[in-house]
């Protein structure tokens, strides 16, 4: 498994891919869990790609909680199955909600059960750390989707998670670990509608990946793994991150900021504010390190007035993060309306 292009890769890919499709296209709890158990077996082989030692202990651990988290679903599943007789029915059940809300906030690496998150992100390549945060929280935040659980627990859940995710990053020198809690932080704000409206959800999670993809790929190829490498040289136009970095923020007039805004907006609506200023007070907390590590490559970098070739890869995701005041806004009100 030396090898990143070794032939087996993409079969594991495939399956992983084959097993959140699975998990999403179901209405049955014991074929969603089906999804998520070969969705964990063709991700671990991929975590594995390099054959270090640290990976071995990192897939280990992700091993352990997502087995642990599956066994809690499947229990729960069962319990529900033996009071309802029936597979399909929601979850009535206070004790029995909770559970499974607990369960898929588990696998999410949300707060208070996120310390898993951190420790194994740190030890992993940038493309599977980019799978960890985006592809592998789609099929629980469906199944989340699908509950009827006591809002106020969400709300709580997300709040902390919101807070936890933006705290716990202030401190940290590591790149891929703020980009961790970064999306720790980001969950939260999933969190907060997906008992309301899944569909701003799933239009935040899209926003996501679309920022995600040409910062992760960018930094991986040109920075490194640490903050100080920001300082040094390198052959990459520098605006390009910053407007990245700053869409994360949540920033206006950026992508990020279009997708706090379908949001807020409905929270306000709902006349959640205490919900809302917590919020915002998480997005206020996470903008200092975003806004640190802009400073880094506007003010400290030796590139800062050169202009190299533009990354043509991500020429058009650049644009749409720029531009995004005038491309989504219709489809805020659409969504919204």
């Amino acid at each position: 498994m030396n090898n990143k292009f070794f032939p087996s890769n993409f079969l594991f890919i495939l399956i992983m891919a084959v097993g959140t499709l699975l998990s999403l296209s179901s209405s049955h709890w014991l074929t969603m869990w089906m999804g998520l158990e070969l969705n964990l077996m063709g991700f671990l082989p991929l975590m594995n790609i390099k054959g270090k030692m640290l990976e071995a202990e990192a897939s280990m651990k992700y091993f352990i909680i997502q087995s642990m988290s599956s066994s809690m679903l499947i229990f729960t599943s069962i319990m529900i199955y033996s009071f309802n007789m029936s597979w399909y029915s929601m979850f009535n059940n206070n004790i029995m909600n909770t559970m499974m809300l607990l369960t898929l906030i588990l696998k999410l690496g949300g707060a208070p059960m996120h310390f898993w998150l951190p420790s194994i992100t740190k030890q992993m390549t940038w493309m599977i750390l980019f799978l960890i945060l985006t592809w592998q929280k789609l099929a629980p935040l469906f199944m989340l989707s699908l509950m009827n659980s006591n809002i106020m627990t969400i709300m709580i859940i997300s709040m902390m998670t919101t807070l936890m995710g933006s705290i716990m990053a202030l401190n940290q020198t590591n790149l891929q670990m703020i980009i961790t809690y970064s999306s720790i932080s980001h969950l939260g704000w999933m969190l907060t509608m997906i008992m309301l409206n899944s569909s701003l959800t799933l239009f935040y999670f899209i926003n996501y990946v679309f920022i995600s993809i040409p910062l992760m790929h960018m930094i991986s190829s040109k920075m490194g793994n640490y903050m100080f490498m920001f300082t040094q040289k390198n052959n990459t136009n520098n605006m390009f991150i910053v407007s990245l970095i700053l869409s994360l923020a949540g920033m206006p007039p950026l992508l990020g900021f279009m997708s706090k805004l379908t949001i807020l907006i409905p929270l306000i609506k709902m006349k959640l504010f205490m919900l809302t200023m917590v919020m915002l007070l998480g997005t206020l907390l996470s903008l200092y390190f975003y806004l640190n590590m802009s400073l880094m490559l506007m003010i400290k970098s030796y590139m800062m007035f050169m202009l190299p070739k533009n990354n043509k890869n991500y020429n058009s995701l650049i644009s749409l993060n720029i531009m995004s005041s005038f491309i989504m806004y219709p489809m805020i009100t659409t969504f919204i309306n």
